[in-house]
C-alpha cells in the first residue's frame, strides 16, 4: 500500500478538522444542515450533508487535496445519491454526532398507537328512597266514625199464625177514642209514649231536651219510605187501630186493659212511627180495606197484624182473613 506524503496527510487532517467545525457550529446555530454521513476513503474525508426540511435532498462535499508539486494527492469518494431515510446503526438507532441533540428518531417507540385516555366518571349516587313516616305514638289515634243506627229488621212472615185467629163479626157500636187513654208517662220519666215509640225507632238518635224535646234525630216511615229529621211530622200509628180493637173485642175489656193497649211499650209491633200523611191514609181501616204504599213492607205489615190480634186475643172477621191469607201466602 503506498504511504502519502506527510504534507499530504496534515492537510487532509485540516481540511476534515475544518469541516467537522463546521457541522458543529451550524447545529448549534440551529441551523436547518446536519451531517448524515462522514466517509473516508483512503484517509481521505467526504461529508455528506443532508437538508433537515427535506431529507431526500443530499449535498456531497469532495475533498481535493493537492500536494505542493501540484498533483492530486487524494480525491474523496462522492455520494451519488442519499436515500431518504436515515441509515441506523445496528440497534435500529438513528446514529447521532457527539454533543448534538438528539432527533425525534431517537425517541423509542411506543407499543403500538397510544390509547384515548377514557374521561373520569362520577360515580352516581344512588336514587334516595323515601322513608316511610312513622306514626306519632304519642298521638291517640283516632276511632272511625260509628255507622249510623239501622232499622232493625221485623220478624218473617208467617202464614201457620192465621190459624190461631178467631173468625167473628165486627162489633159495630159504641166506639170513643176517649174510652183509650193514650200518650202517657208510664215510667215518670218525662217522656210520654210517644215520644217513646220515636226515640227508641229513631234512625239517628236524638238529643233528648227539657220536656223531652227531641232534636237532630232522623226517622225512616216504613209504609211510604219517606224521611225526616223534623219529629213532628210523624205520627205514632197503631197497627191495629183503636177503633179496629174495639171492633174486635177490645168493647168488652175494661178501662185498664184499653189504656195499656193505647199504650203498648212491651213489644215493639203494637206502635210504629210513621209519617202522617200515610198514618191518617190508613185511619181505622184493616187490611181487607188499606195496606201500606210500599209493597215490600206489605208482608211484615200482614205478619205483624196478626201478631198483635193474637196478643191482646182480638178477632177478625171474613174479609180480613181473606186479605191477610191471601198476602201471607205470597210472602
Amino acid at each position: 500500500m503506498a504511504r502519502l506524503p506527510i504534507r499530504s496527510i496534515r492537510l487532509t487532517g485540516l481540511v476534515a478538522g475544518l469541516l467537522a467545525s463546521l457541522l458543529v457550529a451550524t447545529v448549534a446555530c440551529g441551523g436547518t444542515r446536519t451531517p448524515n454521513a462522514i466517509e473516508s476513503v483512503d484517509g481521505t474525508v467526504a461529508a455528506t450533508i443532508t437538508d433537515a426540511s427535506d431529507p431526500s435532498v443530499a449535498t456531497p462535499v469532495d475533498a481535493d487535496v493537492v500536494d505542493a508539486g501540484g498533483g492530486v494527492a487524494s480525491t474523496t469518494s462522492v455520494v451519488d445519491s442519499v436515500a431518504p431515510t436515515s441509515p441506523t446503526s445496528p440497534t435500529g438507532a438513528n446514529p447521532t454526532l457527539p454533543g448534538s441533540p438528539p432527533s425525534e428518531s431517537t425517541v423509542a417507540p411506543t407499543n403500538g398507537p397510544a390509547q384515548p385516555t377514557a374521561p373520569p366518571t362520577t360515580p352516581t349516587a344512588p336514587a334516595a328512597t323515601a322513608t316511610p313516616s312513622i306514626p306519632d305514638s304519642t298521638t291517640a289515634p283516632v276511632p272511625p266514625p260509628a255507622p249510623p243506627p239501622t232499622v232493625e229488621p221485623p220478624p218473617p212472615a208467617n202464614p201457620s199464625l192465621l190459624a190461631g185467629l178467631r173468625i167473628e163479626p165486627e162489633y159495630a157500636s159504641g166506639y170513643d177514642r176517649d174510652l183509650f187513654r193514650h200518650w202517657i208517662d208510664a215510667d215518670g220519666d218525662g217522656c210520654d209514649t210517644r215520644r217513646e215509640v220515636l226515640i227508641v225507632e229513631a234512625v239517628t238518635t236524638p238529643q233528648v231536651g227539657s220536656g223531652c224535646s227531641l232534636t237532630n234525630g232522623s226517622w225512616y216511615s216504613v209504609y211510604d219510605g219517606i224521611t225526616t229529621t223534623d219529629p213532628s211530622t210523624f205520627d205514632i200509628d197503631h197497627v191495629i187501630a183503636l177503633k179496629e180493637a174495639w171492633d174486635s173485642g177490645a168493647w168488652n175489656w175494661t178501662p185498664e186493659q184499653r189504656r195499656s193497649f193505647a199504650n203498648d211499650l212491651s213489644s215493639p209491633l203494637s206502635l210504629v212511627a210513621v209519617s202522617a200523611s200515610s198514618n191518617r191514609s190508613k185511619s181505622d181501616r184493616d187490611p181487607a180495606e188499606w195496606l201500606p204504599p210500599l209493597a215490600a213492607y206489605r208482608c211484615t205489615y200482614a205478619d205483624t197484624w196478626v201478631r198483635v190480634k193474637l196478643a191482646w186475643n182480638l178477632s177478625v172477621d171474613q174479609a180480613e182473613y181473606d186479605a191477610l191469607s191471601g198476602i201471607l201466602a205470597g210472602c
